[in-house]
């Protein structure tokens, strides 16, 4: 009994060994060479990425201002940029010469490299420098969030890295040419960001700079290996560059490559189930501004003009100035003006004497980055709060002898002595007396809540960097100063385009620079009534239309003639301590002349502008009539055939 239990037994436990027995001989003998194919098939090179083209920056008709330009770059295997031996042992197994030979042959190929590019050996070894030190930082960060030493793709892999970027196609195929005896080294396809449109939008596509560590760790795509950020990438860091960021970036393309170094079409288990597979880059998207870059153009020669003119070399006091217009009904920016200005194709080198300048500063971006103080250009918006408020009566006069205080006449002083002023005439002559009474009514905390509404001391929604400043407490004296735009109040020339486009429709909107701007721009409707608006908007119709205004005349605004269209504006001449001379301002709008009085929000003409000439003097004298060729330029361009092309720059 108990034999037959042990053979029973034995036969058990034989049967699971043969089986097993017979499946090694099936995998290992009859099957053999099927997995054997496989395992190599599944024996592939790391992964290559390819670049993406990042989107274009172009004019509301469809003319480039930044875009990828085909290029090439030369890549360094990262174990030559270390100097790593286990890469050299690896390198002399796959190429039969001694280590020193090899050493010689790398620094035989960096000589090379050298003469190729006229780059010197000593610049290439810093380029090698910041890669190496960049990629040890990128190793610090990862190594930190999981709480050990971690080894990154380049120590695993040896992936490679430029060192030489913007070849073009005649230098590609010498270096392709000249390094292929160099296994550590490629010539790769890539792209370099152009910039056109010259020195008229040099401000606006802002710059490229390289991802930090903050910009890595807040990335929304940094779960995609394909569209998130790595070391060495670039990004928008200004400009339309950085707030078109998200748009424009694309995703990079992937591919895998056998041990032979052959493209792997796809990858598939031993169920024949595809695992990954070549994937094609996917371009940015192209970001249509609303600017046309023809008026633009002509704006900035015209205002280049006045700036070259009377600039400190030819004995005048300009340093710069800048020009904004804005579509009323839509707030689209139709030009942002800001000079001098300089190519935004510049090298690095070029950059460098632009920065250098301190005088003229062409760097600035004057028309969203400075901020000055707005001098009279507010007093129509000033007027239609206090009316608003019952600060002042429509038919209210007040007295001015050109001094507020008759003791103190080197302060609270008027340009002139106006004497019975009531609101129209305080607007067409600027009355400074006028808004002192006005402010000291007020007082601070109400006018900054007005000034609010108005979009100033609040960004103005281009999402460009931008600012401005208005007090919220001050005395009286200090509510006087607000009221005719002086003491601590800033503006920029962008928030005041709009304060005058909200003074010509009655509705404050934010404004856009974006044609295809997804986001809402809800209309905000002032409380003040119609009744008001007319008082102020005949005041501003004074300033250019009839004796008195401080633009009208032929050596002033010179736009009084028009059959069918009507420029309304305000001046001001805005002091800038310690400089004697003070900011030449002028805003005003297009209406029609037949009822320039109601809102303005209903010609494809109704266009704002503000404009500033930094320490011109008199606005009247200096920025009138550099407006008025602004308003006759608007008019030949929308007249001359552009006008659809414009409005079909985003109005929609």
């Amino acid at each position: 009994m108990f034999e037959r239990r042990l053979k029973i037994l034995l036969i058990i436990l034989a049967v699971p060994t043969l089986v097993l027995i017979f499946r090694l001989v099936q995998l290992q003998i009859i099957d053999g060479h099927i997995y054997q194919a496989h395992a190599e098939q599944l024996l592939y090179q790391p992964p290559r990425f390819f670049p993406f083209v990042r989107g274009a920056i172009t004019d509301c008709k469809g003319i480039r201002l930044a875009y990828d330009a085909p290029a090439w770059e030369i890549c360094v295997d990262y174990g030559v940029l270390v100097e790593d031996e286990d890469y050299l042992d690896k390198l002399e197994e796959n190429w039969p010469d001694s280590q020193e030979l090899i050493e010689e042959k790398i620094k035989e190929s960096w000589q090379v490299i050298a003469e190729l590019t006229n780059i010197s050996k000593a610049a290439l070894k810093l380029r090698c420098d910041r890669i190496v030190n960049r990629i040890r930082r990128w190793k610090e960060v990862v190594s930190e969030r999981h709480g050990r030493e971690i080894k990154i793709a380049e120590e695993r892999v040896n992936l490679s890295h430029a060192v030489v970027e913007g070849l073009n196609q005649e230098q590609m195929a010498k270096a392709r040419e000249c390094l292929a005896v160099y296994p550590w080294v490629e010539v790769l396809p890539s792209y370099v960001r152009k910039y056109s449109g010259g020195e008229a939008v040099g401000h606006l596509p802002g710059k490229l700079g390289e991802v930090s560590r903050d910009d890595i760790d807040k990335d929304s795509n940094a779960d995609d290996p394909l569209a998130c950020y790595t070391l060495g990438d670039l990004r928008g860091e200004s400009g339309i560059e950085a707030l078109g960021e998200h748009w424009l970036r694309g995703r990079r393309g992937l591919e895998y490559f056998d041990k032979e170094g052959r493209p792997i079409c796809e990858l598939a288990d031993k169920e024949g189930r595809p695992i990954c597979g070549a994937v094609e880059p996917q371009a940015g998207q192209t970001f249509r501004l609303t600017i046309d870059l023809e008026l633009q153009q002509q704006i900035y020669e015209r205002l280049m003009q006045t700036v070259e003119d009377n600039s400190p070399a030819s004995g005048g006091t300009v340093t710069g100035g800048s020009a904004v217009l804005l579509d009323i009904p839509t707030r689209q920016i139709l030009a942002l003006v800001s000079c001098p200005s300089f190519d935004p194709d510049a090298t690095k080198e070029e950059w460098q004497i632009i920065q250098q300048d301190k005088v003229h500063c062409p760097h600035k971006f004057r028309a969203v980055r400075e901020h000055y103080p707005p001098g009279s250009t507010v007093k129509p918006m000033i007027l239609a709060s206090a009316l608003d408020e019952g600060r002042v009566r429509p038919n209210e006069r007040i007295t001015c002898h050109k001094y507020l205080f008759p003791a103190f006449q080197d302060r609270w002083r008027c340009f002139g002595y106006h004497y019975e002023v009531d609101p129209i005439t305080a607007i067409q002559k600027s009355c400074n007396i006028f808004f002192y009474n006005v402010g000291e009514r007020m007082r601070v905390p109400r006018l900054a809540s007005w000034l609010s509404q108005f979009g100033l001391g609040r960004p103005s929604g281009i999402g460009l960097i931008e600012g401005g400043f208005v007090p919220v407490e001050g005395s009286r004296g200090n509510a006087r100063q607000i009221a005719i735009g002086q003491w601590d109040f800033r503006v920029t020339p962008l928030q005041a385009a709009n304060m005058i486009a909200t003074v010509a429709s009655g509705e404050y909107r934010p404004v856009t620079i974006w044609a295809d701007d997804p986001k809402p721009r809800t209309a905000n409707r002032l409380s003040i009534s119609q009744q008001y608006w007319r008082i102020v908007r005949e005041g501003m119709y004074k300033v250019v239309n009839e004796p008195g205004g401080t633009a009208f005349g032929r050596e002033r605004a010179d736009f009084d003639d028009h059959p069918v269209y009507v420029l309304l504006g305000k001046t001001g001449s805005a002091e800038a301590p310690p400089h004697e001379q003070a900011h030449a301002w002028f805003v005003g709008y297009l209406a029609e002349r037949s009822h320039y009085l109601d809102d303005a929000n209903h010609s494809d003409m109704n266009v704002a502008l503000a404009l500033i000439i930094e320490y011109g003097g008199h606005g009247g004298e200096v920025a009138a009539p550099v407006a008025g060729d602004m308003v006759r330029t608007i008019m030949a361009h929308r007249q001359g055939g552009n006008e659809k092309s414009m409005a079909a720059g985003g109005r929609q």
